[in-house]
Formats: C-alpha cells, structure tokens, sequence
C-alpha cells in the first residue's frame, strides 16, 4: 500500500480542498469581506471584482483567473506523487524524500495545497479565506524549513513535532495581526531560517551536493523561478505597470501563481539528487 500511498494523498487532498470550495461558490462566501477590498484602491491583487457581491456574499468567484489557474497545483503535485511512485516500486535512492515514510506524502500535499489554498481568497476576497490563503504558504513554507533541518538531523519525531507546531504558530499570528504586509514578512521569515539552513546542508561533512552540476543547476532554476515569480508579483500590483483590472491575462494568476508551483517541483528533484557518502 505504501508504495501507491503517494496517488492516496494526492487524490484525498484535491477531495478535501474542492469539495467545499465548490460548495461555497455554489451556495455563497458567508464571513466579512478582506481588508483588500476596502481599501481606495483595492488592493486585492489587481483584477477587478464586483464589490456588491463580495459584500452580500453571494455564490460564485470573484476573481476567475486568479483563482482557477491555481489549478496548476492538480498537475505539479501530482508529478511529484508519481515520481515517489516510481521511487517506492523501484530502487530509491539515499535522500529522505525518496523514504517509505510520509515525509514525501507530506510534500505532495504541500505542493498541492500551495495553489488550491490560494483559490479560496482570490475566489470569494473574504477575511477568513485569507486565512486558508496564509496557511497554504506557511504549510508549504514551514516544509521548506523543517525539511533542510531533517537533511540535517535524521529525526522524524522532531519533523512531525516542529512542522505541524510552526505552520500552526504562524497561521495564528497571520489571522491575529492586523497588517496588510503581515503574510510577506511571515513567509519571509520561513525563507531566510531555510536559506540560512540550506547553506548548512550544503557545506555538511559526508554529502555530496553541491559540487555536482545537476544538483546546482535544479536549485538555481529553483531559486529563479520564484525571483521571476515575485517580480511578476510587484509589477501586477493593483495600479502598478502590468496591472489591467479588466483583463483575463493577470500576471498574478498567470504567472506568480504557476511559476511558484515550478519551483516546488524544481526543489523537489533538487532534493532527489542528494547523496550520502562515507
């Protein structure tokens, strides 16, 4: 059973996230809307909503493209479910995230969730869905973190205990500070202690990583993914240069959104290429 556990996680996950969300566009987004929208100019990420429907919570998407390219997350999450696959049926190699364990389920979940998380703020702009919005950055955030540290440390008591701990600690802080900045500075703090963490793993006595291209190569485009996708980010900022409220085309959900999704995948062979020696 373990060895398809990955398609298991995978296939649950999209049921678990969906099957409300579809409830709720059918039905209606109850709840206060987000700060975002009642701000002059909204800053709810550019594209262009109708504020009436937002503020009597009716049924349906408020932002469509924003929302539904997060779609994306259906196929980079399930590559990574079918690589663990392929990893479980044959013969895996020494990294923690090709193990029998639920670490690499684990991931698969975090990757899916970073993008179907996010369908529920763009879809309905309301204050507590902002809170789902937060909580897929910090689960796929913290993973990044408590992960190097399992690189680091081989001990699955202390993943299990300090991952679920922080990603909750961070959601509470988000959904209690009243700041329009708040996520950005908590997902920043997620990726410095990884950053700082990785540096750590790369100069570790007995591991061979990053002096072999290929390792360098995935962890770069990684790396440049994401600085592509929050330059897209800043740019399609409400009022800001590639910002055209009226269009299908938003840069936020066109390209901040998947370009994100492939760094996940990036790291993910990034981490698949680690190599324990004597």
């Amino acid at each position: 059973m373990s060895t398809y556990r990955s398609f298991v996680f995978w296939a649950v996950g999209i049921a678990v996230v969906l099957i409300p969300f579809g409830l709720f566009v059918l039905l209606g987004w109850p709840g206060a809307a987000d700060s975002c929208t009642t701000a002059s100019p909204d800053t709810c990420y550019c594209e262009a909503f109708t504020p009436a429907d937002v503020a009597t919570g009716n049924g349906g998407v408020r932002q469509p493209s924003n929302t539904w390219f997060n779609l994306y997350a259906i196929g980079t999450s399930f590559l990574v479910a079918m690589v663990v696959f392929f990893d479980r049926r044959g013969s895996r190699g020494e990294a923690p995230i090709q193990s029998t364990g639920l670490i690499p389920d684990a991931y698969v979940l975090a990757v899916l969730f970073l993008g179907l998380g996010s369908m529920w703020f763009h879809a309905s702009l309301k204050a507590w869905a902002g809170n789902i919005d937060g909580l897929s950055m910090y689960v796929y955030a913290g993973f990044l973190v408590f992960y190097t540290v399992r690189r680091l440390w081989a001990s699955d008591v202390f993943f299990w205990t300090a991952y679920p701990a922080t990603v909750a600690a961070f959601t509470t802080i988000g959904a209690v500070w009243q700041w329009e900045y708040k996520s950005a500075v908590l997902i920043a703090v997620l990726v410095v202690a990884y950053l700082a963490l990785e540096i750590g793993c790369w100069y570790r006595q007995g591991t061979i990583l990053m002096g072999r291209t290929r390792p360098r190569v995935l962890w770069g485009c990684a790396v440049g993914a994401i600085v592509v996708a929050t330059v897209f980010w800043l740019l399609s900022q409400t009022g800001g240069p590639l910002c055209d409220p009226a269009s299908w085309a938003q840069p936020h959900g066109l390209l901040w959104h998947p370009l994100a999704g492939l760094m996940a995948v990036l790291l993910y062979f990034y981490w698949r290429e680690e190599k324990l020696v004597a």
